[in-house]
């Protein structure tokens, strides 16, 4: 009876500790999730064109009053040496390959949106456009606001 406890406790304390380790950044540390908010969780390149234009198209929308309070970017470079957080409005952390399990990138860039407990909410493939990243965020706030308490 108390193995099974002890083995119970264990499969607890690890479930736990694995949904606060989400994500890592290359050299294997956590990644910190604010709670209470949606995540723009964006993989993309420093080599990629496309990657490299829509930064200012993500800050800018997230910026706009129906977005700035409920969602918060957070970016991870595949080719990224080292984390980079000199632009606070889109810290970016070198990429560590276990990401990729849990947030399978077909190209960069790739986008998801993710509640703090890393529930995949929506899934962008290609390069944002203000109109179309403005509809996906909508789109996560109507699923997030009807299953109230799940951000």
């Amino acid at each position: 009876m108390i193995r099974k406890i002890i083995v119970l406790a264990v499969l607890i304390l690890a479930s736990k500790s694995f949904a606060k380790d989400i994500l890592k950044d290359k050299f294997g540390n956590p990644v910190k999730l604010p709670e209470n908010k949606l995540i723009v969780l964006n993989f993309m390149a420093y080599s990629c064109g496309h990657c490299m234009a829509e930064i200012p198209t993500i800050k800018k929308v997230l910026r706009e009053p129906e977005f700035k309070n409920n969602f918060v970017v957070i970016a991870f470079a595949i080719d990224g040496k080292q984390n980079d957080f000199k632009d606070p409005e889109f810290p970016t952390y070198a990429n560590h390959p276990e990401n990729q399990v849990r947030f399978p990138i077909l190209g960069t860039p790739t986008t998801y949106i993710i509640t703090s407990n890393g529930k995949k909410l929506i899934t962008i493939y290609g390069a944002l456009t203000e109109e179309n990243f403005r509809k996906y965020l909508k789109e996560a706030l109507k699923k997030v606001q009807s299953a109230p308490g799940r951000i």
